[in-house]
């Protein structure tokens, strides 16, 4: 099985292609990266800067280049015994017209080949009707009226064209497009119509028909039709593309019918009657986004309507979506693979066995998965592990300090006036993005129970139909992770166990929710344990397809909504850690570190991703506001009420000004450095920040009289001049230093301890970015390159001289090489190698972290400092390279000699005090031979 060993995150786009990528290679190499982690490749919407939006997973999207290209690229990584580890978006791709299969579906309805390739009427039984496009800025009719939709005829065939949207005519309404009702009833079937055009029309009248209601779609059916007065044989489908392509011939070459399609057209698009009558006869309805809130007739990913989900659970489905990725796989341009949002599919470990089989035993396979506290990935998954936010997670809370904890919690209760727990906060969000955005979901949820008939008459006798649809409502708020796994009843008993505990959740929400708790136990607890084949096939599905829907609430109830709502430390406010997260303590992290390496030893460590809601850094100096206490919400307190005039009318209101404030905080360039237009990346975060929170505007309601004061308010504590910008730089500079430490803490702890190392592109020098697109910003390597050939002079290295330089991030990029070359040159080491927590003694043992990884005889030692800026304030100094360590020391079994690796020196002392002489307070230290 391929090893990783060490991975960097590329995205890419127009802007940075397989072409810029190549161009890299020789930097990547010598910064000792091992493997590319390359972001979606396959096609995707036009202009996509992440290419989760794809729109043919067959094809390279031409944006970032070309097959061959991706092959040849794969092939010069090898000869740098490099890999290519991809990501890859199993579960929908976007509904857009650049879209094939998706345009496919909309202009031959059930007829289509791909017709059973989407969760959509006909293919999935919560679905029926007519398939909603819900891409109108308002209703239909208003749109008709103001004459913003017409007919076109673009890309050889007739379209419904709004804007830069258009959406395919079904070939039994070109008719109705072309001629008109008095011709189409005349003795001779086109009169006035071109003869060519006239005999085109004929041969497919017919042929094709006006989608039945809710079809069942068989996706082998290969029915032939013959139509008698001409060649067109074998399905409808190829049948339609062969006659569109007669048609564009005859655009194309007949002056005669050229002119009589566009003179036609500009007549029929002056009936406003005549257009909505030809929308009423599609093969899916035109509607306005807003409707999504109360019905919808597709799975979607998440919220977002451009984006359509797919149904990979069937085999042909698998096979044609993976078909590219599997060749890639094949001739090894690919050495593993990434799964985008796992949880969403209906069956996520029957996935995983399916591709796993398909790809073979030797790719690496993680999947993105998102973990609450307390979960465990499943353990019967044939993969290496997950993409990395747990990493993430446990990293940001041993740097946390949980001794801020209370003051923290006091005084952002006491702020904001709620001491409503975060857990009752969470179930709130996540019912008001149930009843808010995905009524529409829970409807159908209740219909499918229904039609599984999965109750008797006397077991729904007792049970009121609205309370059922609540409930229903309340076991998806309760759940308490993205969902579970289980496919099959009886279900396994941890399993069984959570859902009675979410059951009971439920019932203590209301006694009118008891009945129908109580039904539901019934079915997905009790009942299958009868062992009835046919039963538990039809209850079971009504279980998958609601924990397909779980994931979808928790993303949009908290990583979308309640992060951005909730501030007491923003820090934790992210993806794959946990607002109601405050630090955890050194033992339970060797625990956990212990566990991971016996579980996922090649898990992916990651500290920024594309999707982190702030970069790395600006987490690692974050922390330090925990280890500060008191002073620092004393500080937030005199900024607030020094702030207040400007905030007229309460505008931003004290929990988004404190939000402000904390990013100010964390994501401000260090002083010296460049301003990186921080200004207005501020701004542009707090916007998307606000209209994700939903309280005073949103995406739907914008506000703009509160956006405006909001942006008024960046502006004046930005203003160098203002009496705010001294106070603020001054406190910025008193906690920089604690913030570098942090943030080398973190890059040695992400590379020493279990797991496979991730660098977000860009990451080796300081991260202080913000949420995406702030995130996806173009990387310098040329500055990148220049700084890592100046390392390379050993005076530049010295200990004294990094720190001297330590807000350019040149210790970060020294680091970050070094312990790349150190993993690079011991594979098999840092992959297999034991976890042992290392006792420490002394007067401040509870700021040192220390373990050891141990394999064949070969040992390495890790020691970082924690929260230095209370050790500093408790020992009485401000500079935390002037802690005495007094008697605290690293406990070793047997004395013997260490090579420090930082240092570069050797010896047998594990005094702190020794161990971080020459300003670098952090070790890795080797036995020596």
């Amino acid at each position: 099985m391929y090893n990783p060993v060490s991975t960097y995150r590329v995205q890419l786009h127009e802007n940075f292609t397989f072409a810029d990528l190549e161009k890299q290679i020789e930097y990547l190499h010598k910064l000792g990266v091992t493997t590319i982690y390359a972001s979606p490749t396959l096609a995707a919407t036009p202009g996509s800067t992440h290419g989760y939006d794809g729109i043919d997973p067959q094809r390279i999207n031409p944006e970032i280049g070309t097959l061959d290209q991706l092959r040849s690229l794969s092939q010069k990584l090898r000869e740098h015994n490099m890999g290519w580890v991809q990501d890859i978006v199993p579960n929908h791709l976007a509904f857009h017209p650049a879209n094939p299969w998706i345009s496919d579906v909309l202009e031959k309805g059930h007829q289509s080949l791909y017709a059973g390739y989407f969760d959509i009427p006909g293919s999935n039984e919560l679905f029926d009707g007519t398939l909603m496009a819900p891409f109108l800025g308002q209703k239909l009719v208003e749109i008709i009226k103001n004459g913003e939709l017409r007919v076109a005829y673009l890309h050889q065939r007739l379209v419904l064209q709004y804007y830069d949207s258009h959406f395919p005519l079904a070939p039994h309404t070109y008719a109705q497009a072309l001629v008109s009702e008095e011709q189409q009833h005349a003795d001779v079937f086109a009169t006035n119509v071109p003869a060519a055009l006239s005999q085109w029309l004929s041969q497919i009248n017919g042929v094709f028909a006006p989608e039945p209601t809710n079809p069942v779609i068989d996706v082998t059916d290969q029915r032939g039709f013959v139509d008698q007065q001409h060649a067109f044989v074998g399905n409808p489908a190829l049948i339609w593309d062969e006659a569109r392509l007669e048609l564009a011939a005859l655009m194309d070459d007949d002056e005669a019918v050229r002119h009589y399609v566009e003179t036609r057209l500009a007549w029929f698009n002056q009936s406003a009657d005549d257009i909505h009558a030809l929308c009423e006869e599609q093969h899916y309805r035109l509607c306005d986004g807003e409707e999504t809130r109360r019905r919808i007739n597709f799975r979607r990913f998440f919220t977002v309507n451009g984006l359509i989900c797919l149904a990979v659970e069937r085999p042909e489905v698998f096979d044609k979506v993976h078909q590219l990725t599997h060749e890639l796989v094949a001739d090894g341009t690919f050495q593993g693979l990434r799964i985008d949002h796992i949880d969403g599919l209906f069956d996520p470990a029957g996935y995983l066995d399916r591709l796993r089989e398909t790809m073979g035993t030797e790719p690496y396979i993680v999947v993105e998965k998102i973990l609450e506290p307390g979960e465990a990935m499943p353990a019967d998954w044939p993969i290496q592990g997950s993409s990395g936010y747990d990493y993430l997670a446990l990293v940001n809370n041993i740097l946390t300090d949980p001794a801020g904890k209370e003051a923290f919690t006091q005084f952002y209760e006491k702020l904001v006036g709620n001491t409503t727990p975060i857990h009752d906060q969470i179930l709130s969000r996540k019912a008001y993005i149930l009843y808010q955005d995905m009524g529409g979901e829970l409807a159908n949820l209740y219909k499918f129970f229904w039609h599984q008939q999965l109750a008797t008459g006397e077991e729904l006798a007792n049970v009121n139909e609205t309370m059922l649809l609540l409930t229903i409502a309340e076991l998806l708020v309760q759940c308490p992770v993205y969902r579970y796994y289980g496919n099959q009843f009886p279900l396994e008993a941890d399993e069984a166990d959570a859902l009675r505990h979410m059951l009971d959740g439920v019932r203590n929400r209301a006694v009118e929710f008891k009945a129908p708790a109580d039904l539901l136990e019934q079915i997905w607890l009790i009942n299958p344990q009868r062992g009835e084949a046919e039963y538990n096939a039809r209850a079971l599905r009504f279980y998958q397809r609601c924990m397909q829907f779980t994931g979808p609430l928790m993303a949009k109830g908290v990583e979308d909504t309640l992060l951005y709502t909730y501030f007491r430390f923003i820090g934790h406010n992210e993806v794959g850690d946990s607002a109601e997260a405050f630090g955890m303590d050194i033992p339970a992290f060797h625990r956990t570190m212990e566990e991971r390496q016996t579980q996922w030893p090649l898990a992916m460590n990651g500290t920024s991703t594309h999707d982190t809601k702030r970069g790395e850094d600006v987490r690692a100096r974050l922390n330090v506001l925990t280890a500060l206490g008191n002073e620092w919400v004393e500080t937030a307190q005199q900024w607030l009420d020094k702030t207040a005039s400007h905030r007229p009318q309460n505008m931003p209101d004290q929990n988004d000004a404190y939000f402000i404030l904390q990013t100010l905080v964390g994501a401000h360039p260090f002083a010296g450095e460049d301003s990186d237009d921080f200004q207005n990346r501020l701004k542009e975060y707090v916007t998307k920040a606000l209209q994700e929170a939903k309280r005073h505007t949103s995406w739907t309601a914008p506000n703009q009289r509160y956006m405006d004061a909001t942006h008024a308010f960046i502006d004046h504590l930005l203003d160098q001049e203002g009496s705010f910008w001294s106070e603020f730089l001054s406190f910025l500079n008193s906690i920089a230093d604690f913030a570098i430490i942090n943030s080398l803490a973190q890059v040695l702890l992400k590379f020493t301890t279990p797991g496979v190392p991730d660098v977000y592109q860009g990451c080796e020098l300081h991260d202080l970015s913000l949420v995406d697109p702030d995130n996806r910003r173009p990387v310098d390597y040329a500055h990148r390159a220049k700084l890592m050939a100046s390392l390379a002079l050993p005076e530049r290295t010295q200990p004294a001289t990094l720190w001297e330089n330590r807000f350019s991030g040149e210790s970060k990029l020294w680091l970050t090489q070094l312990l790349l070359e150190t993993r690079r040159a011991q594979p098999d080491f840092w992959a297999n190698a034991d976890y042992v927590a290392v006792e420490v003694e002394g007067e401040y043992r509870e700021h040192i972290l220390a373990f050891s990884r141990q394999h064949q005889g070969a040992e390495y030692v890790v020691v970082v400092p924690l929260h230095l800026a209370r050790l500093c304030s408790q020992a009485g100094v401000s500079d935390p390279m002037m802690i005495n360590w007094q008697d605290t020391r690293v406990v070793m079994p047997t004395e013997r000699t260490w090579h420090d690796c930082l240092l570069n020196t050797s010896g047998s002392a594990l005094t702190i005090n020794d161990l971080f002489r020459n300003k670098l307070p952090m070790a890795l230290l080797r036995m020596a031979d």
